[in-house]
């Protein structure tokens, strides 16, 4: 009972202080001597002063922050890539005489794709012609015309070899029906994922249900 209440009291106390040093941040200015004589525990160096510990947490902050900025500097690379890739994609589509060319085209902006390995386009030109995709098309098309992410061994099939272990869906439709079937794939697993943006994959589904009817097919 008693080693309970010195233990209660204990954690009050600690919250006391604790609480205290919240409300007066410039304490350890007023007493210095304080600052100086405080030892905290350190896995590595058995124990540091105060400062050398905020210093060091300071490092870390400046590390993750330097991180970060690394990071989101690699994603904007890889953005502007993209956008110029799309871009010249766009113009060689409306420039394609034939589903051969378009084809070509779509060939080449993988190419410019970072960890982008293989493309297909898979025309529908009647019932038959989607007959063995019919599976990704319930199963992975169904809602939004767009899916990001893996399939399973009887899914992807009838589009890539095993070495593929992501893919992006496109389904190119129009009103009255689906006109084709556009995929890219990754050898990585988590290159498309479920979570990523499809703005650039939505308007290229978008162009290319405006212009396949219109290809010659060689």
């Amino acid at each position: 009972m008693n080693d309970s209440l010195t233990k209660d009291n204990d954690l009050l106390a600690a919250q006391v202080v604790c609480d205290y040093l919240q409300d007066h941040p410039a304490f350890f200015q007023q007493h210095p001597q304080l600052l100086a004589s405080l030892r905290l525990p350190h896995q590595q160096r058995g124990s540091v002063s105060l400062v050398e510990r905020q210093l060091e947490l300071q490092r870390e902050k400046i590390q993750a922050l330097e991180d970060d900025i690394t990071r989101l500097m690699s994603v904007a690379r890889h953005n502007e890539q993209i956008f110029l890739a799309f871009n010249q994609l766009q113009a060689r589509l409306y420039q394609a005489d034939s589903l051969q060319q378009a084809e070509a085209s779509l060939q080449q902006f993988t190419a410019a794709m970072p960890q982008v390995s293989e493309c297909r386009l898979v025309r529908f030109n009647s019932e038959q012609a989607n007959q063995p995709f019919q599976l990704l098309l319930s199963r992975r098309l169904n809602q939004q015309g767009v899916y990001l992410g893996r399939l399973n061994k009887e899914e992807q099939q009838a589009l890539f070899g095993p070495h593929i272990h992501s893919v992006a869906l496109i389904l190119i439709s129009s009103p009255e029906q689906p006109l084709a079937l556009l995929a890219f794939g990754s050898e990585l697993d988590d290159h498309f994922q479920p979570s990523m943006d499809k703005l650039f994959i939505s308007h290229l589904a978008t162009i290319l249900a405006q212009l396949l009817p219109g290809y010659d097919v060689a």
